[in-house]
């Protein structure tokens, strides 16, 4: 089972649950307007020098097709924008314990 992050502009958002619905997950959490220093891209602080924000999603992920297609998916979607601003950051690590049943 894999814990998975996924940053994204706020514009980028609905791509990124798009995405997610076509890899069949459903069960994910959004947390709004997060501030960020990017490494690649503008930094993004909410703010009138650095307008904009971030979203972060996170989820867990079972199955491992699922989890391949979804990393394919963002590779893709990186792959295809023509702005460096626009791109989706995901990060995955393994759980070794989920207390949700």
């Amino acid at each position: 089972m894999k814990h998975i992050n996924i940053h994204c502009d706020v514009a980028q958002a609905n791509e990124v649950i798009l995405i997610l619905e076509q890899c069949n997950i459903s069960s994910f959490q959004v947390i709004d307007k997060v501030k960020v220093k990017n490494r690649l891209g503008d930094p993004r602080m909410n703010n009138s020098i650095w307008p904009g924000y971030n979203v972060l999603i996170m989820l867990q992920v079972r199955e491992t097709n699922k989890f391949d297609l979804l990393k394919e998916n963002i590779i893709n979607y990186n792959k295809n924008v023509s702005n460096i601003n626009q791109y989706i950051t995901m990060e995955a690590w393994d759980i070794d314990t989920l207390i949700y049943e």
